[in-house]
This record gives structure tokens, C-alpha cells and sequence, in this order.
């Protein structure tokens, strides 16, 4: 089993705006092979997370995608900027009144992520047992894959439950209500099963890949002195270090595998890529080309190129998210230094996360400045 992987920016972005490029296994994927014997990251989420914009192509992919723009649209960023900052500070008190020496993965940025995600979808009490015991195993970077099964059903479980009962109240004012309110505006109005997938895709591919977000900017700023000085305070300056983290290292690094339904001509290389090849995007390498970017490996706040990264994806499946993300990352870190001004890092050597889909660093040692 072999994928063609695409480092090079151009024909990544060319290739993700492609209408010869499938994400959809079901219409487009190798027709003789079991997806329950493709590794995990070939077939990421097209048999536990169900039929979601990211796995469609075509009309399929913007009835699908078309809600979910429109619920999570400005009006619901603003929205969300007084929760965020509500969690953000309950999250700072928490670490103010623990140990010295903490692990900001788990007791910072997933703590952050997670509540946010919690608040956005409005969550229910009732429903938040569940939820949360599903999600811990969800997120758990050492579960196997049954127990990552397992907590995927609990997610689905819970899902269809929010989505049920926002159906029978609606009118609510958060991201579930929202969805179902875009999505019935359609002539072909979304299923709950597919309400329910596309808030599972909300959920697997925005909480984890902000952690990273959050935990790698945090590790930048707290290595390298001048940067952190410039960010700390200056919203804009923030706004730069977040672009110039996630082009040096996206946490969303390389896309799951699509599959070439026409052939494509690179116009640099004059390399095609045949119809029924499986490719890999990678988003990461993108953002360290250095046909763009000067000392692609060096972080630098003021690059005038750092916004020229892939990290929220290109073309139609773009992240919808994006907004929503960069208020979290920006706030949840310029928070944590206005708190902890002078934190370090009480290790050098940070164990990176396991695979090329994602990445991020497992744990996040510091001894906390009060």
C-alpha cells in the first residue's frame, strides 16, 4: 500500500483546490481493499466518524460543509470571546493554585480546548458525564485502537443525544442549534445522523489540533526571549507569533490520504499524479518550504511570509474554524504570559506526539513563574 506525499506549497495548494482530488473512500478509494484493514491514518475517521464534509467530495461536500461555515460564522466567534476568556481564567487560577512544576499539555491547553469546545456546543449537564468520559479516552495519547473505538462511540452516543434534544427545544444560542437551524434552511435538509457527524468532526479535528496549537506557540515564546517580550501585551504582535508558529510547525501537518480521480500535471516539475493514486498533502512541509521562506526553520514574529502557511488547510476544505482557533490560541497564550510572565521550560528535550498526521509535543514541562 503506497501514497504519493506532496511536500512542495504550490502543488499542495493546487492539489487541495483540485476538482480531481477525492477525499471520499466511498466514491473514489480502491474499491477492492477493507478500510478496516487500512491503517488508521489512511482512512482517518471514514469509518468512526461517518460520512462528514471531511470525507465527501462535490455537491456531497458543500451540502455537508455549508452549515457549519454559516454556525460558526463571526457573529458566533464574538460571541465566544467572553466564554473563552472566562475559561481561560479559570484554567490560569487553577495553575496558580496548584504545584509549581506542572505539565501544561494536559493542565493548560486541553483543559482550555476541551471547556471551550464544551461551552461552544452547549453542552448540557445531563449530558456531560458522558461526555466527558468519552472524551478522555478520545484524547489519551497512549489509548489503543480499540480504546479509541470505544471512545468514539461514547462521542456519537452523546451527540446524537445534544442533537435529539436540541430538535425538540430549539431556538438556543450555541453551535448545535445553529447548525441545525443552516442546515434545515436546505431543500435536502441534513439528518441527525449527519448532524451528528459533522459535530464529530467539529469535535475530532478542532480540540486536539488547537492543544497543539496552544502548547507549541507557548514552547516558542518561552524559547525565544525577544519574541515573547514583543508578544506579551500587543494583541498584533500575538497575532504574528500565532502565524509564524503554525507555519513552522502545523499542528494539522499532513491531510488523510486522498485519491486521484483525473490526472494532474504539476506545471513546475512537469510530474503527473495518475487518476486512482492515493496522496498525502502535507500541510506541514508547506509551511517550511524554502522556495517561500527565507530560513524556513527559524522563528521569526516579524516574517513577512509567516502568514503564507497551510495550517488551516486550502480550498474547499479550508478549516471553518480558523477564526474561531486563532481567538482561543492568541487568548489562551497571552493570558498564560500576563500571568506567568517569566515561566521556563524545565526540560529541553520535548518528546514530539507519535505519527505525521498531527503534530505537537506530548508533554509540556515548566516550572511556573508566580
Amino acid at each position: 500500500m503506497t501514497a504519493r506525499l506532496v511536500l512542495n506549497r504550490d502543488l499542495v495548494k493546487l492539489l487541495s483546490s483540485s476538482p480531481h482530488v477525492s477525499r471520499d473512500w466511498g466514491r473514489h478509494g480502491p474499491a477492492h481493499e477493507d478500510k478496516q484493514d487500512v491503517p488508521w491514518y489512511w482512512a482517518w475517521s471514514v469509518e468512526t466518524a461517518g460520512q462528514n464534509a471531511l470525507n465527501s467530495y462535490g455537491d456531497a461536500h458543500n451540502r455537508l460543509r455549508t452549515p457549519i461555515v454559516l454556525a460558526l460564522a463571526r457573529r458566533r466567534v464574538d460571541a465566544m470571546e467572553p466564554v473563552i476568556e472566562e475559561i481561560v481564567s479559570a484554567a490560569l487560577g487553577a495553575l496558580a493554585d496548584g504545584p509549581s512544576t506542572v505539565d501544561l499539555v494536559p493542565l493548560y491547553a486541553l483543559t482550555v480546548a476541551h471547556q471551550v469546545v464544551i461551552r461552544l456546543l452547549g453542552m448540557p449537564a445531563e449530558l456531560l458525564p458522558a461526555f466527558h468520559a468519552a472524551a478522555a479516552g478520545l484524547f489519551a495519547t497512549d489509548a489503543s485502537a480499540e480504546e479509541m473505538a470505544s471512545s468514539m462511540q461514547g462521542i456519537r452516543d452523546v451527540l446524537a443525544e445534544l442533537v435529539a434534544l436540541r430538535r425538540a427545544q430549539p431556538g438556543g444560542d450555541d453551535l448545535v442549534s445553529d447548525l441545525i437551524r443552516e442546515a434545515d434552511k436546505d431543500v435536502r435538509p441534513l439528518t441527525d445522523e449527519e448532524l451528528r457527524d459533522q459535530l464529530l468532526l467539529v469535535i475530532t479535528a478542532g480540540v486536539e489540533t488547537t492543544v497543539h496549537a496552544i502548547g507549541t506557540l507557548l514552547v516558542d515564546l518561552m524559547t525565544h526571549d525577544e519574541a515573547r517580550s514583543q508578544a506579551t501585551g500587543s494583541k498584533e504582535a500575538m497575532a504574528d507569533a500565532l502565524e509564524e508558529s503554525l507555519r513552522r510547525q502545523s499542528p494539522a501537518a499532513a491531510v488523510p490520504t486522498r485519491f486521484m480521480i483525473e490526472d494532474v500535471t504539476d506545471p513546475v516539475s512537469g510530474v503527473t499524479l495518475h487518476a486512482g493514486e492515493r496522496v498525502i498533502l502535507h500541510l506541514g512541509a508547506a509551511g517550511t518550504d524554502p522556495d517561500v521562506h527565507e530560513a524556513p526553520d527559524t522563528f521569526d514574529i516579524t516574517r513577512d511570509t509567516s502568514r503564507q502557511h497551510l495550517a488551516f488547510g486550502h480550498g474547499p476544505h479550508f478549516c471553518p474554524g480558523a477564526a474561531l482557533a486563532r481567538l482561543e490560541i492568541t487568548t489562551a497564550v497571552s493570558r498564560f504570559f500576563e500571568r506567568f510572565p517569566t515561566t521556563r521550560l524545565t526540560s529541553t528535550s520535548l518528546e514530539p506526539v507519535e505519527g505525521f498526521i498531527l503534530t505537537g509535543h506530548k508533554s509540556i514541562p515548566v516550572q511556573l513563574a508566580r
